[in-house]
């Protein structure tokens, strides 16, 4: 029984969230909800990963670049929301 390849599950969400997570990050007082939304793309991608490992050839190949990337982004946009909480925390920005 051959099954079609279908999208990775949550790769969308993935990505739209790890792309929102960095212009978020930079403004002031989302920054604890781009920290939310980054950690949660991280964990759709890891799920996501994890998935692909266990079944072998059943996703598309765009559905897990849109992964992979929106992974890559949601970590540079945790990233720079911690930088930016602790600089507001710091009064190093005003």
């Amino acid at each position: 029984m051959d099954k079609a390849p279908k999208d990775l599950p949550l790769s969308m969400v993935t990505l739209v969230f790890g792309v929102l997570s960095i212009p978020l990050a930079f403004a002031r007082h989302l920054v604890s909800l781009a920290v939310v939304v980054g950690v949660l793309a991280i964990l759709f991608g890891m799920w996501g990963t994890r998935a692909r490992k266990r079944h072998m050839l059943r996703y598309t190949l765009p559905s897990i670049k849109r992964s992979r990337i929106g992974m890559g982004l949601a970590m540079a946009g945790t990233t720079c929301a911690l930088v930016m909480w602790v600089l507001w925390a710091t009064n190093a920005l005003l």
